[in-house]
């Protein structure tokens, strides 16, 4: 995904690199304690969650992988994400499901916090996405990264970005705006229709409220 760093409202881009190059664990936010990372699980965020999703997020923005959301924004989107907590509320990992039209959609604002790195969390929070996509009708999924064989090894496939003209549509306006935008690449993944959905609809990891899309992209 691109950092917007000149703007600080958007419904957020970006796929931390999940191994290899991290933010240090001394930068910000509480370090987890011992064992956390095995007592995560994961669910759909909650009202509660917005404070940990934003400062979460926070940590990747300084060298650009993510763009920094306040509280307030990651609240107004609350029900587009999913996070992996510890036992004791701690968000470990987030991720976005960023809506285009009712077959598109973007894996955004992934994250997990470098301490709780090596443990699947990144995995875990973009499965959890593919899910939310699925149970809102969503066929295909794209995600901007610089972790390749991170998005390689959960499926997807390298395209270019001009197969989205949603996302360019966007990437205008905020270019526009005064935004500098840095290019990663670009991957897609086809999804299956969801099946079973009177089971999926009891789950609440999938629960999430009706999706209004709007003519102009999101800022």
């Amino acid at each position: 995904m691109h950092n917007y760093s000149a703007l600080h409202r958007s419904a957020g881009d970006g796929a931390v690199v999940v191994s290899g190059r991290s933010p240090s664990p001394t930068t910000a936010g509480t370090p987890v304690r011992p064992g956390a990372r095995a007592l995560g699980r994961t669910r759909a965020a909650r009202p509660a969650d917005a404070a940990g999703i934003a400062s979460l997020i926070a940590r990747f923005a300084p060298d650009g992988t993510l763009l920094a959301r306040s509280v307030s924004e990651v609240a107004a989107h609350i029900d587009a994400f999913v996070v992996v907590t510890a036992v004791d509320g701690t968000v470990l990992a987030c991720a976005a499901l960023q809506e285009y039209s009712p077959s598109l959609a973007e894996v955004a604002s992934v994250a997990v916090a470098p301490e709780a790195q090596g443990g699947g969390l990144g995995t875990r929070v973009v499965r959890a996405v593919e899910r939310l996509a699925r149970r809102r009708g969503h066929r295909e999924l794209f995600a901007l990264s610089l972790a390749d064989h991170f998005f390689a090894s959960l499926g997807y496939q390298a395209a270019p970005l001009t197969r989205y003209p949603e996302k360019l549509a966007r990437y205008a306006a905020l270019t526009a705006a005064g935004a500098t935008l840095v290019p990663k690449r670009c991957f897609r993944k086809r999804l299956r229709a969801a099946r079973h959905f009177s089971r999926l609809a009891n789950t609440p990891m999938l629960v999430s409220a009706p999706t209004v899309y709007h003519a102009r992209p999101a800022r």
